[in-house]
C-alpha cells in the first residue's frame, strides 16, 4: 500500500506511512459526526457573544471581557490572576458538551482551541473540585480522541501507537482527578471505560461492577456490555435507572 498523505509506501493496512503518522503525534483526532453544532448550547444562543452583536452604529465591534465561555479561558490565561481558570475552564467543556462520566458517545465540535486546551493541565494546576472536574473532562476528550485515532487506517502498530499515546496523557488526568475525593470513583471509572476500549474487557467491567453505585456509572456499564454485544446485560444495568427512557437513549447513541 501507499501512503494517501505522500505516496510513499506503507505496511500492509496502513494508508498512512510511518513519516506522515509522526504528524499525527499530540493532534486531537475526533469522529465526523462529532461535528454535530446541537451538542454546543452556545449555538442555541445561550451566553454567545456571536448572538449579542446587534446594529450598531460604530464601525468596529469591541467585546470586551464578555461572559461567552472561551472569551472568558483566553482572557483568564491571559491574566495576571488565574485563580478562576478552573470554573471557567470547567464551564467551556461542559457546555461543548463533555460530561464528567466518559461514554464514548460524546458529540464534541471540532475547534483548533481544544488541541491548546488540553495543554493547559500542563503548565496549571490547582486544588478543589473544580479543577477536578476540568481534568475528568479534558481526560475524556483525550480518551475519545484515543479511541477514534485506534480506528484510523494507520495499520494494527499504528493503531496501537496512536491509541497509547492519547490514553497516557487521559489516564494521567484521571489519576490528577482521582486526588480529589469526591471525584475518585468517577476517575475510576472512566479509566475502566478507557481499559475496555484498550482491549482489557473482563477487568474493566469488574471495576466498573464494583462501582455501579450511581447512575452515571450503571449507563458507563452498559455502553461497555453494549459495545461486547452483551445486550441483555446493559439492559439490566439499566433497569433500575430513575430515567429509564434516557438511559437507553443513551445507552444506545453513538453505539456501533
Amino acid at each position: 500500500m501507499v501512503c494517501k498523505f505522500c505516496g510513499a509506501p506503507s505496511a500492509e493496512g496502513a494508508m498512512v506511512c510511518s513519516a506522515c503518522l509522526g504528524k499525527l503525534s499530540g493532534e486531537l483526532v475526533l469522529r465526523e459526526w462529532s461535528a454535530d453544532p446541537r451538542s454546543d448550547v452556545r449555538s442555541l444562543g445561550f451566553r454567545s457573544a456571536c448572538l449579542r452583536v446587534g446594529p450598531s452604529s460604530q464601525g468596529e465591534v469591541l467585546l470586551g471581557r464578555g461572559v461567552d465561555p472561551y472569551l472568558l479561558v483566553e482572557r483568564t490565561l491571559q491574566s495576571e490572576d488565574r485563580s478562576h481558570l478552573p470554573t471557567v475552564l470547567d464551564h467551556y467543556l461542559a457546555g461543548a458538551g463533555l460530561g464528567l462520566h466518559l461514554m464514548g458517545d460524546e458529540q464534541v465540535p471540532l475547534r483548533a482551541k481544544l488541541r491548546d486546551l488540553v495543554q493547559i493541565p500542563d503548565n496549571h494546576d490547582y486544588q478543589g473540585e473544580r479543577w477536578g472536574r476540568a481534568l475528568l473532562r479534558l481526560g475524556n476528550l483525550l480518551a475519545i480522541s484515543a479511541r477514534d485515532a485506534s480506528r484510523l487506517p494507520l495499520g494494527e502498530e499504528g493503531r496501537r501507537q496512536a491509541f497509547a499515546e492519547r490514553a497516557a496523557r487521559a489516564m494521567d488526568l484521571y489519576r490528577r482527578a482521582g486526588e480529589v475525593s469526591e471525584l475518585s470513583e468517577i476517575a475510576r471509572a472512566n479509566l475502566a471505560m478507557l481499559r475496555h476500549w484498550g482491549g482489557e474487557h473482563e477487568a474493566a467491567l469488574n471495576e466498573l461492577k464494583e462501582l455501579a453505585n450511581t447512575e452515571g456509572v450503571r449507563v458507563q456499564l452498559a455502553k461497555a456490555y453494549w459495545e461486547l454485544g452483551m445486550e441483555d446485560q446493559a439492559a439490566e444495568a439499566v433497569s433500575s435507572a430513575e430515567d429509564i427512557e434516557g438511559a437507553i437513549l443513551r445507552l444506545r447513541r453513538g453505539c456501533q
